[in-house]
């Protein structure tokens, strides 16, 4: 979501349209990797459905909110969230180290998926950050640690992604003409990409991603002052 909504909104895509199609290009990715880390999939079947549920429902919430606020509305928020995702992703490590601290000694499902069914109206809304948070939610209210909680993670926000993704498809705000291009670029990408970061240093990747989160967030923030 850092790289693709920006770049949509450089081609000068609306900011609606923007973020319905940045999740359809992005989703993909997600059943990829969803794959990769079926194995991660351990907690049992009544479980997984409960918080695939919660962000199923919370996704059509937060996709409709987002077709019901106009564009102009919409532009005036985006630099916002776009500060609070960046804000998010900087302080990863420190909210998931918080997290550990505080994780509590037993599995409270009610509160993880009344967690996951508001983090996914985000997500269906936004998303850029939603992860993290997921983590976060899972480490504080099910104590389960990085590796654990990746499978059902990447489940539950490729899920709350489809979902929006149907919900914008149907309405007709995504911009097909560069979605599907995108798609196929973003797919290739990431095989050869994944290859490349293998060889980087993780803190350097993260540094870079971080430097260009920031720059978009300020200049959509000094534009919107103007």
């Amino acid at each position: 979501m850092f790289l693709v909504f920006p770049a949509l909104l450089f081609a000068g895509v609306g900011p609606v349209m923007a973020n319905a199609t940045a999740t359809f290009v992005l989703n993909p990715g997600g059943y990829a990797s969803t794959w990769v880390y079926r194995d991660r999939l351990v907690h049992g079947l009544r479980f997984q459905a409960s918080l695939v549920i919660a962000a199923m429902l919370g996704a059509g919430i937060g996709s409709e909110l987002l077709l019901h606020t106009s564009e102009q509305g919409f532009e005036r928020l985006v630099p916002y969230l776009m500060l609070a995702a960046a804000l998010i992703f900087t302080f990863s490590k420190k909210l998931r180290r918080a997290a550990e601290s505080h994780a509590a000694h037993a599995t409270n499902l009610v509160a993880l998926a009344v967690g996951q069914f508001f983090i996914a109206i985000y997500g269906g809304y936004f998303g850029a950050g939603m992860g993290v948070l997921i983590l976060v939610l899972y480490t504080v209210a099910a104590n389960m640690d990085v590796h654990q909680a990746s499978g059902l993670r990447i489940l539950c926000g490729t899920l709350t992604n489809t979902v929006a993704t149907i919900i914008f498809a149907i309405r007709g705000i995504i911009e097909w003409q560069v979605a599907i291009p995108m798609t196929l670029v973003c797919i290739l990408g990431g095989y050869f990409g994944a290859h490349l970061v293998k060889r980087l240093d993780p803190e350097k990747a993260r540094g870079a991603i971080l430097a260009y989160a920031w720059t978009v967030t300020i200049w959509l923030l000094l534009r919107s002052f103007r």
